[in-house]
C-alpha cells in the first residue's frame, strides 16, 4: 500500500482506495458468480428418486424428473386442439407426456410401444402429466380427438 504523510496523520492515496475498492467489488462479484455456478452444480448433480424403469408409473415432479427435462416431440389432434409435448429427462432416463392448461375432456397419453399406456385428462387450472416410463423402451405421446366418440388418437413418433 502506498503512504502518504500530511501534518503528521498517515493517510492513504487515493489510487489505494480505488483499487480497495475495485478489489472488494470484483471480489463481491466473483464470490457471487461462484454461488450460482456451484447453486446449478448442485441442482444438476442433485440425485433423483428413480432412473429408467424404475420411474415407470411414477410422477415425473415427485421423483425430480421434471428439472432440465427436453421437449423431444410435440402432437396436436387431427381436428385443432391443445397440443401435447413428449418430455424426457436424461437425468433420470425417463419420459412422459404433458399439456398446458385445456378442458378437461382432453384426454392425452404416453404409451410404450407393445406395451402399456398411462391416460391422463387436461386440466383447465394448471398443465397436467403423464406418469413417466423408463426410456430404455420405445415410447411416444398421443392425443385424442375430441370430437364426443373417443378413440382417435394423433402421436408423435416412436422415440
Amino acid at each position: 500500500m502506498l503512504h502518504v504523510r500530511f501534518s503528521g496523520a498517515v493517510k492513504e492515496s487515493p489510487v489505494v482506495v480505488r483499487r480497495s475498492v475495485v478489489s472488494s467489488v470484483g471480489a463481491a462479484v466473483l464470490a457471487s458468480a461462484l454461488l450460482l455456478v456451484s447453486g446449478l452444480s448442485a441442482e444438476a448433480a442433485a440425485p433423483t428418486a428413480c432412473k429408467s424403469s424404475a420411474c415407470t408409473g411414477k410422477n415425473p415432479q415427485r421423483e425430480g424428473c421434471g428439472s432440465g427435462a427436453q421437449v423431444i416431440a410435440k402432437v396436436s389432434p387431427a381436428g385443432g386442439g391443445p397440443q401435447v409435448e413428449l418430455r424426457n429427462s436424461a437425468r433420470c432416463s425417463a419420459a412422459w407426456a404433458r399439456i398446458q392448461k385445456a378442458n378437461s375432456s382432453w384426454r392425452f397419453k404416453i404409451e410404450i410401444r407393445k406395451g402399456h399406456a398411462y391416460i391422463a385428462n387436461a386440466s383447465p387450472s394448471y398443465e397436467a402429466y403423464t406418469p413417466m416410463v423408463g426410456s430404455s423402451n420405445a415410447y411416444r405421446a398421443c392425443v385424442e380427438q375430441y370430437d364426443g366418440r373417443g378413440g382417435s388418437w394423433s402421436c408423435t413418433g416412436w422415440h
